[in-house]
């Protein structure tokens, strides 16, 4: 295995497997972004869009928000390529719903820039649309009615 590949395995066991924010801090760049997790602020309380998320501070929003809906998180790399510095990652994402036993489970792609042991920048494509929808937070069949031209939620 990689250098490389054990930086970010060691993220995956220490930032979600064992819920370690300090973690964040040690192995993320102060100014590296982690695109596909961004925020805005609506009515003074973070709430996430697709943009840019700078640095430790920024990623422990996300963090901490989608460890609030999800625990014994998982992540697990069923594929990687190396071409330089960055890797390319297929992943599962395993995890139960808080305060529950159901178990839910979604894919993900990362691009990932890793040197001298720490995450530089990072691409993060996962499916959380399959992830809140097991989950319970949108409307049965969203995917498939937004495919359709619905609007959900209204």
């Amino acid at each position: 295995m990689s250098e490389k590949l054990e930086v970010v395995k060691s993220w995956f066991e220490r930032v979600w497997a064992q819920e370690d924010e300090a973690a964040i801090e040690e192995l993320f760049v102060s100014d590296g972004p982690a695109r596909g997790l961004g925020t805005y602020v609506r009515n003074d309380e973070v709430c996430f869009a697709d943009h840019a998320r700078i640095g430790p501070e920024g990623f422990k929003e996300f963090h901490r928000s989608l460890l609030k809906l999800v625990g014994n998180v998982d992540i697990s790399v069923t594929m990687d390529m190396e071409q330089g510095d960055w890797l390319a990652l297929l992943c599962v994402l395993k995890a139960t719903k808080r305060g529950t036993d159901m178990k839910v489970q979604t894919t993900g792609t990362i691009f990932i820039k890793v040197a001298n042991e720490q995450i530089i920048e990072a691409y993060n494509h996962f499916d959380f649309m399959s992830l809140f929808g097991q989950l319970g937070l949108l409307p049965e069949n969203a995917f498939g009615e937004c495919l359709c031209g619905e609007r959900i939620g209204v």
